[in-house]
């Protein structure tokens, strides 16, 4: 009698279909896509015992017995049907749904960005949201497996995906359902992974999505999946005035770990409407006058995401590992110093790169401003203005770039988290006080990236830092 392991813990479905099973309850979503019922999961100390008695002994006296067991018959030019087990075959469909869920939805633990999608599709599988699920899961796994007849299939997919989504859009009720947004969502997740510029593609989905929003009012957050469709959206464009309508409601929906997110929304809406006022006064009026008042209020928005920062609670902490002290603890990819970053959860580090990328982007308004300031008044508070600004993006780009082991050594960080991380980088590579040194691990980093995930962002973001990049995403420049 042989112990063979612990034993699969799906449910019987999954198993049979060599599908992962998120083990959900009540029902795991596999079930839930095909409205099946679950059958449950099995309990995990339970042992498998299979007496292999005859296999052991072949295995002792050697691979003879065994390769005979296997040999043709010559009657048949078959092998026995003992040896005929194959898996059971499965569809390209749901090869591409088992991707996405396991890449895109996560777990209840580590949820995805797409962890709205198994209600979406056991309420509304819209013919726009199923095409759209298609077309971006056969990208992500032409990327990650190199396939290029995956991508062949993922751009036919798209195209049908546009068709279907545009008809939905033309009905004044399916635009304003949540299947239509998600929809919109995942044309904006096929075109990042499809495209390696600078998200041109990607953007125009986005505002698409923001459109969407706008269009389905305040209801949209009076159902969870709702509210996650439009935290997503806001995600994507943090800082678009339709989320200032409806940020009160969004709030008091949240619990308490989730109001610190809040907060830090309504300090990028005030960033926003700074923005507006940096861009007027860089082409109307760069008088010492107005460049004084706009760095004071740039300067007292960096004071409160200090205080933000500085006010959150123990969910949001994270820990300094100093690999000097203990060489065990270095991971086996690139460091960018000898100390790094452990969190503990994918939304908290996430939250923490988008902060740093917040305070690098106000930083460089404020450096910007600063200089020109400093070459009409030439005193020596301009002059430490600017080498403040440049001491707090080198922190926090230090900061941004111990955060990357974390999602390559957790083993609780889903492929999401790593899109996320994508553009903090780039920003962190692509301002002004960003060493060279710095800038080079950057690149490379973002090329891991790109070539371990098939994410083509990657790779472009990247190219772009090694060519030079005119910062026009900073207010002012």
């Amino acid at each position: 009698m042989v112990y063979r392991g612990k034993p699969g813990l799906g449910c019987a479905l999954c198993r049979t279909r060599r599908l992962i099973c998120d083990r959900r309850r009540p029902s795991c979503t596999q079930c839930l896509r095909i409205n099946q019922e679950c059958s449950g999961y099995r309990d995990p100390n339970v042992l498998r015992i299979c007496d292999q008695t005859d296999e052991i002994t072949v295995k002792v006296e050697g691979r003879g017995t065994i390769a005979r067991k296997h040999r043709k018959s010559p009657s048949t030019g078959k092998p026995p049907s003992s040896a005929s087990i194959t898996p059971p075959p499965t569809t390209i469909d749901d090869q591409v749904m088992s991707h996405i869920f396991t890449y895109y939805v996560g777990t209840t633990r580590v949820q995805g960005l797409l962890s709205y999608l198994p209600h979406l599709l056991s309420t509304n599988p819209s013919p726009a949201l199923q095409a759209t699920i298609k077309a971006a899961g056969l990208e992500s796994m032409a990327r990650i497996n190199r396939r290029p007849e995956l991508k062949r299939a993922a751009g036919e997919e798209y195209g049908r995906a546009l068709v279907a989504t545009n008809n939905a859009l033309r009905d004044p009720v399916s635009a304003k359902s949540d299947s239509t947004l998600g929809a919109v969502i995942l044309l904006g997740m096929y075109k990042w992974n499809a495209c390696s510029g600078l998200m041109q593609g990607w953007s125009q989905h986005v505002r698409g999505a923001t459109k969407l929003v706008e269009l389905r009012g305040m209801e949209q957050l009076n159902s969870e999946t709702g509210l996650e469709l439009f935290t997503l959206v806001r995600l994507q464009n943090a800082i678009s005035g339709v989320f200032r309508r409806s940020r009160s409601l969004a709030q008091a929906k949240k619990d308490k770990d989730s109001q610190p997110i809040e907060v830090f929304y309504d300090i990028l809406m005030e960033l926003h409407d700074l923005a507006v006022e940096v861009d007027d006064a860089a082409m109307v009026d760069d008088s010492i006058g107005t460049l004084s008042i706009l760095i004071s209020k740039a300067l007292h928005l960096d004071t409160d995401l200090r205080a933000w920062a500085m006010s959150l609670g123990p969910h949001w902490q994270y820990s300094v590992v100093d690999t000097h002290s203990n060489p065990k603890s270095r991971p086996h990819i690139p460091l960018h110093s000898d100390t790094y970053h452990m969190y503990k959860a994918v939304g908290v580090v996430s939250m923490w790169n988008h902060y740093r990328q917040t305070r690098i982007i106000l930083q460089e308004m404020i450096r910007s401003m600063g200089l020109r300031l400093w070459g009409l008044q030439g005193t020596s508070q301009c002059q430490q203005i600017v080498f403040d600004s440049i001491d707090t993006i080198k922190q926090m780009t230090d900061d941004l770039c111990a955060s990357v082991p974390y999602h390559f050594v957790s083993g609780e960080v889903t492929f999401p988290a790593v899109i996320r991380l994508l553009w903090p980088l780039f920003v962190a590579g692509d301002c002004a006080g960003a060493e060279p040194a710095t800038k080079e691990w950057i690149i490379q980093t973002l090329e891991l990236i790109g070539n371990t995930t098939g994410i083509q962002q990657g790779i472009g973001l990247a190219h772009m830092l090694r060519n030079g990049h005119t910062r026009n995403y900073i207010p002012g420049t």
